[in-house]
């Protein structure tokens, strides 16, 4: 099996809500996903409160 590398960065999903953007703009992937758990956390938190509570257009 061959090793995942990343060539260039890709910028993080835009979902049109900004406080999920900013979120997932603050996760930094660089390395082991295993290294970045409170950046994961915070964003899997925002996506929850949002899943909940949609903004209102």
């Amino acid at each position: 099996m061959n090793a995942v590398t990343e060539s260039a960065s890709t910028p993080p999903p835009s979902t049109g809500i900004a406080q999920l953007d900013e979120a997932l703009a603050n996760v930094n992937l660089t390395g082991p996903v295993a290294e970045h758990p409170e950046q994961l956390a915070a964003a899997v938190e925002v996506l929850q409160q949002t899943l909940r509570t949609p903004p209102q257009s």
